[in-house]
């Protein structure tokens, strides 16, 4: 009877976890791009979404954190250059896997744009804030408000793959799900592992953040990434590199514990 009480409350708690922070998502993502949409159709030329935005994000982060202790609170002691060293490992180990994929599923990389007539400025905003803000509030809801109620009742490893399942199946649908579903994966489930080792959402939500940024810029000034041209050589050299990023994650996690 104890048992079963606690597999019904263990799976109470993961599935309230888990519809708050695909809620939580839904309304912020479908707030912002309606922010995003009344911009374009008032003053296309006139840039002013990021602000009202950007307030929204941080307020309802403020909120969460006091309401459920989402991780924005910064653990003493913590060893910031060995958890960023890992953070950073496990990213790179995310994108080799994404280009991989990508290889034999045809995928191509492109920038996102709204779809509506705007000024240039708009649309290199448009592409490179929201690409950043996704980030923001997909750690505030997966790697914040579900992990820190969900760790309560799961240990890491579970916690890790139900959030990274969860996170990929709440991106946008479409083809590109299928052909980059594993790189996805990964990229998440080794954020969600960062988040448990740093005790603090910063590191995952400041890695994502980053990585967005720095892809949104680089698919903004190079175009389209049509991964199915690298060649051979090409896949081999970054499956090397993603296999070192893991032994590096690996060897500097079990220093960290030592310590």
């Amino acid at each position: 009877m104890e048992a079963s009480t606690m597999n019904t409350k263990t799976l109470g708690t993961i599935s309230v976890s888990l519809l708050l922070g695909v809620l939580y998502l839904m309304v912020m993502m479908g707030t912002g791009m309606g922010l995003v949409v009344l911009n374009a159709q008032v003053s296309p030329n006139f840039v002013w979404f990021p602000i009202p935005a950007s307030i929204l994000v941080v307020v309802s982060m403020m909120w969460a954190q006091k309401r459920w202790d989402i991780g924005l609170s910064q653990p003493k002691n913590l060893p910031l250059t060995r958890i960023y060293i890992i953070g950073t490992a496990l990213t790179i180990l995310g994108i080799a896997t994404a280009i991989v994929q990508g290889k034999y599923t045809g995928y191509v990389r492109e920038t996102e744009l709204l779809g509506m007539e705007t000024s240039p400025l708009f649309a290199i905003v448009f592409a490179i804030f929201m690409s950043v803000l996704a980030a923001v509030v997909a750690e505030t809801a997966f790697r914040g408000i579900c992990q820190a109620r969900m760790e309560k009742v799961l240990s890491i490893w579970p916690t890790v793959l139900v959030i990274g399942f969860v996170n990929v199946i709440a991106h946008r649908w479409g083809p590109e799900i299928l052909q980059n579903w594993l790189g996805l994966f990964v990229t998440l489930a080794g954020w969600t592992y960062l988040r448990w080792l740093s005790k603090s959402l910063w590191p995952p939500l400041i890695l994502h953040a980053l990585t967005n940024f720095i892809v949104a810029i680089l698919l903004w000034f190079k175009g389209p990434f049509d991964q199915a041209t690298l060649g051979n050589n090409d896949v081999i050299a970054i499956s090397a590199v993603g296999l070192v990023a893991l032994g590096i994650a690996i060897q500097q996690t079990k220093q960290m514990q030592k310590n």
